[in-house]
């Protein structure tokens, strides 16, 4: 259930876990910087037991001119006191030295010859080279993952490489636990203590497992990996080691609270076995890294790795060095500390992978990156322009007039900014896509006009081979291939196909695990695509056919939650793998190409039957396939819907469009007209609404652009009345625009208003006409507020008198019902109007929605 959940929510997680993973990394260098720094005198001090109660402390390798040198000082010299505090232990005298802050100065008494004698000691401190280094590291692997898991945010490589970086963070904290206990404050909480000791011991034993599984399936997956139960072993054994720790831990540090001997590291076994397990997984992880590199075929495969394996390599020879050769070469790291110093060149490992991933496009990210940098520096650019002009203006007006008048001033200057900044920034961003990103700009066009095209072709084959087209011969797919259901055995079958070498090709939808699949990724809200790592795991008795075809992205057609079919996809045609952006138009174009081929196979399969009741029941399920699965929920609304058609189908439809955690979309529609005609515009019409509602957008803007771009694909007798409402929950407000429909119901503590501003049909002018007759009311809310969007399929429904129902009744509900939730609204509206129909058949669609403010 947890992991569903974290699958479910990883994209939104993303941001908030890695800040959260950053302050730990900044606290981290904040006490390695700070905290637990020692006082550093160059040079060792010694203790010796002199009899059976005696100590003698006494200097030894002081650096020649050194601070300790400087002061007189020389080995052999006894050490009795630090600024008059006698020593009890060479503890004692870390403790009273590394109070000092750096720059500071000691007095030591020193007695040579029992000659007693004074001298001042410079303060200078010296950092852990090794635990800064790791913490370095860490966030800066942990940013590159950041921008690596948001390219890709279900990708499982970029979730290895993204768990990498947060692991090193975790395990540098054990680094919070250095320095003298004294002085250091983690050490005054003891529960805090064992919690960053759980999470240190939590990062130190996954890390080295998930380094084996990350290069065993980076840059292509190894043989190992594919051996049955390696991967669940990955996670498995650092497991069940890390259950081991903590109980061993709870037993014998955690219980008897001795922090000092148990969590210092580098003194324990535990620790040191950790460290050994920690350098073996760096140390196959680099082997795996080479095997692969030199199994690499083409140039530009070797060169994009090849940084990474250097980088890599030389941060594993920096590792070696310091546990073998600083130690020799240096007398003492407080004597000679830039002995110590390559172990920074670790960094290199994430800054290596890095410039890689981001140069070659390696793990998917170049889209994010692009989109990231060029957008938000337009952005930002154009909004400073703007700001300075405007800034400069209103200092020109406002010195112009007396101080009553600026404020009043500086608040028009700054909604004209606001206005003018968000239209310039979206036709700039546009300019953008169009020039920096032309084969991005040159699918969504080509994409845009494949939906508005692909509902109205009638015919299987038809369908097929305008999809064939718009994929091989307008976008330039190296390979592609549309393969159908068959119902009657279960198996995909290749109807279309460009640049295969199997033309036969078909596999079987094993016990399912398509479709399951399909519905898990549907559930979870993941991209509903599959990449060529899933393919051994979805497709077992076809993935080596689908990989030596070429194919590296599979987009599932979906209609009502089942599966159609399938479009395989190679490379595009700049030789990159489809991601970020690109799987989002390609996703949008297999619902509606899933739309068009169910309509086509249950067009032939009512092909036998009269027209009427073919078009009937084809319209039917059509019009219910655009209706929303699922209500979205937003917190502080209360929201439900409901469609029933009628015998004599027509065109009504409703959705519920979420833009953001505080903003929905509400549309009510109903086609002009009856059959199937109806149910084909009003699938046009679900597309172009789905791709025009965005927050930046009101109502009217929404239905003025949709009435242009429906210009011309809409016969002259038809037309759409709509209803389109955006409810802001933040700033509590609801925009309301009616293009010829129905008026709106609200009720609000008892009082009815009918909510009718003025507009005419989508497709009856599509000039300034049309938009200089819509009108658009704004309304606040407030709570139990209850709005009611109905098609007139109720208030024109008929009883066997030819009476009408009205609006009367609604109203009446809802007084009798505004305590009860939206749903409850709903079916209590249609029971009663059920009722009062009685045995009479319905002449129009019924749909009803209901918003209540909570």
């Amino acid at each position: 259930m947890a992991f569903r959940l974290l699958s479910k929510y990883r994209k939104k997680l993303i941001l908030p876990v890695t800040l959260l993973l950053a302050i730990i990394g900044f606290i981290t260098i904040y006490f390695i910087l700070n905290i637990t720094s020692h006082t550093n005198d160059e040079c060792l001090w010694k203790e010796e037991k002199v009899g059976d109660d005696s100590l003698r402390i006494y200097f030894d390798l002081v650096k020649y001119k050194g601070v300790t040198w400087n002061a007189g000082i020389r080995d052999g010299d006894d050490f009795i006191a630090i600024d008059g505090k006698k020593l009890r232990n060479t503890y004692h005298a870390s403790y009273l030295a590394d109070r000092k802050p750096s720059g500071d100065s000691l007095i030591f008494t020193v007695s040579r010859n029992g000659q007693l004698f004074d001298t001042t000691i410079r303060v200078k401190k010296i950092i852990g080279f090794g635990n800064l280094a790791i913490s370095l590291l860490g966030l800066i692997w942990l940013a590159v993952g950041f921008v690596v898991l948001s390219s890709k945010p279900y990708g499982f490589p970029q979730i290895l490489f993204y768990r990498i970086g947060a692991l090193f963070v975790m395990f540098s904290t054990g680094a919070l636990f250095g320095g003298n206990n004294i002085l250091n404050p983690i050490w005054k909480y003891p529960v805090l203590m064992v919690f960053i000791d759980l999470i240190w011991v939590f990062g130190i034993v996954f890390l080295p497992f998930l380094l084996v599984h990350f290069f065993w399936i980076f840059p292509f997956e190894n043989r190992i990996i594919k051996i049955k139960y390696v991967s669940k072993l990955l996670f498995t054994i650092p497991g069940i080691l890390y259950i081991g720790a903590v109980i061993y831990r709870s037993f014998f540090i955690y219980t008897s609270m001795n922090y000092e001997k148990a969590l210092i590291p580098y003194h324990m076994p535990f620790i040191v076995s950790l460290n050994i397990l920690l350098f073996i997984g760096i140390v196959i992880g680099l082997i795996s890294l080479f095997v692969s590199y030199l199994k690499l075929k083409q140039a530009s495969e070797r060169t994009s790795i090849f940084v990474i394996l250097i980088s890599y390599t030389v941060g594993v020879l920096a590792l070696v060095y310091l546990i073998t050769l600083a130690d020799v070469l240096a007398d003492s790291i407080f004597n000679s500390p830039e002995y110590f110093l390559p172990i920074f060149l670790i960094i290199l490992t994430p800054l290596g992978f890095g410039y890689s991933i981001f140069r070659y496009s390696l793990l998917d990210v170049s889209d994010v990156l692009k989109n990231t940098i060029l957008y938000g520096t337009a952005t930002f650019t154009l909004a400073g322009i703007y700001f300075l002009i405007i800034y400069s203006l209103g200092q020109s007006i406002s010195g112009a007039l007396t101080t009553e008048y600026q404020g009043i001033v500086a608040a028009g200057i700054f909604i004209i900014f606001a206005y003018v900044f968000q239209s310039t920034k979206d036709r700039f961003q546009n300019i953008i896509t169009k020039y920096f990103y032309p084969e991005q700009f040159a699918y969504q066009k080509v994409l845009m006009k494949f939906s508005n095209e692909i509902s109205s072709i009638v015919g299987l084959d038809n369908i097929l081979d305008t999809v064939k087209e718009t994929f091989v011969d307008a976008l330039k797919v190296e390979k592609f291939g549309i393969a159908l259901r068959n119902k009657s055995n279960n198996e995909f079958e290749l109807k279309r196909e460009d640049g295969f070498i199997n033309k036969q090709l078909h596999f079987t939808n094993n016990e399912d695990v398509i479709s399951n699949k399909v519905l898990e990724k549907l559930e979870l809200k993941h991209p509903n695509a599959f990449d060529q790592l899933e393919f051994p795991a979805i497709f077992p008795c076809a993935h080596k056919d689908l990989e030596e075809e070429g194919i590296y992205t599979i987009i599932p057609m979906v209609m009502k939650q089942k599966i159609i079919g399938l479009l395989l996809f190679g490379l595009k045609h700049s030789g990159a793998q489809f991601a970020g952006k690109d799987i989002d138009l390609l996703v949008a174009a297999s619902n509606q190409t899933a739309i068009a081929i169910e309509n086509a196979r249950l067009y032939d399969e009512e092909a036998k039957k009269i027209k009427l009741e073919r078009e009937l029941d084809v319209a039917r399920k059509i019009q219910e396939g655009l209706l929303p699965v699922h209500v979205p929920q937003i917190k502080n609304l209360d929201t439900a819907g409901v469609m029933i058609p009628a015998m004599q189908i027509g065109g009504d439809y409703y959705d519920l469009i979420k833009v953001s955690e505080t903003q929905m979309f509400i549309v009510v529609g109903d086609v002009s007209g009856k059959g199937l005609s109806a149910s084909f515009y009003m699938s046009k019409l679900q597309t172009m609404i789905q791709l025009f509602c965005t927050g930046t957008k009101s109502p009217k803007e929404v239905l003025v652009e949709l009435n242009q771009k429906i210009s011309g694909n809409i016969d002259k007798q038809w037309f759409i009345t709509l209803t389109i409402a955006f409810v802001d929950v933040a700033k509590r407000s609801i925009k309301i625009c009616r293009a010829g429909h129905t008026p709106t119901i609200k009720f609000s503590n008892g009082v009815v208003n009918y909510i009718k501003p003025n507009g005419i049909g989508v497709g009856l002018e599509f000039g300034k006409l049309f938009e200089d007759s819509l009108e658009e009311t704004e309304i606040p809310l407030a709570p139990h507020d209850i709005f009611v969007f109905t098609s007139d399929g109720i208030n024109e429904a008929m009883n066997e008198e030819n009476n009408f129902f009205g609006y009367n009744e609604i109203v009446k509900i809802l007084k009798e019902k505004s305590n009860a939730n939206s749903k409850d609204i709903v079916n209590e509206t249609i029971k009663s109007l059920e009722k009062f129909r009685g045995v009479k058949e319905p002449n129009d669609d019924i749909t009803c929605v209901v918003l209540k403010i909570l």
